[in-house]
């Protein structure tokens, strides 16, 4: 997921690993942020923290990746609509499969890139997924500071009280 304000874009960890084993070209300079310190592994334990990058270049570069879901674009949709985004992927999916299912061997060694668009497709299902779990509270997602969280969502856990204080003393904006 993707988080894009007015200064900056925030990436999860999550599709920065799935944007390494891509084959995409990424541009060094968040390669470096990101991986310049050696070894990053992500797991279960970060894969939905946020990488922060504030350089034009960089932003230009995740808004083009329209398979990463824009948080913006999904946070105040409800679980109906959210589902009705995941079937219109699935069916530009299957149909880009079947016509591909459908070539014969040298057409499909020609047209290698709609595996990787059904891939990129499939992930952006399984990141939908994810939307609708932290929106129902399953999945623990700390957005960056400033960003605002869905419309009557309440964070596992929080009381009935919590949740009062919380309409009533939102997050500022900086």
């Amino acid at each position: 997921m993707k988080i894009i304000t007015e200064n900056a874009v925030y990436v999860q960890k999550n599709d920065i690993a799935y944007l390494t084993h891509t084959g995409f070209s990424i541009p060094a300079s968040i390669f470096v942020k990101v991986f310049g310190n050696g070894i990053v592994i992500i797991d279960d334990s970060n894969r939905y923290e946020f990488e922060k990058f504030e350089d034009n270049s960089e932003i230009a570069f995740f808004k083009g990746l329209d398979w990463i879901v824009d948080y913006n674009s999904v946070k105040d949709l409800s679980d109906d609509e959210i589902i009705k985004m995941g079937l219109s992927i699935t069916q530009t999916r299957n149909q880009i499969a079947l016509q591909f299912n459908s070539m014969s061997e040298d057409e499909r060694k020609k047209n290698l890139d709609m595996v990787t668009k059904c891939e990129l497709l499939d992930f952006k299902m399984y990141s939908l997924r994810d939307i609708l779990r932290f929106k129902q509270g399953h999945l623990k997602m700390t957005l960056p500071e400033g960003v605002d969280y869905p419309e009557g969502f309440v964070p596992k856990g929080e009381t009935g009280i919590q949740k009062i204080m919380r309409r009533i003393f939102p997050k500022r904006k900086h």
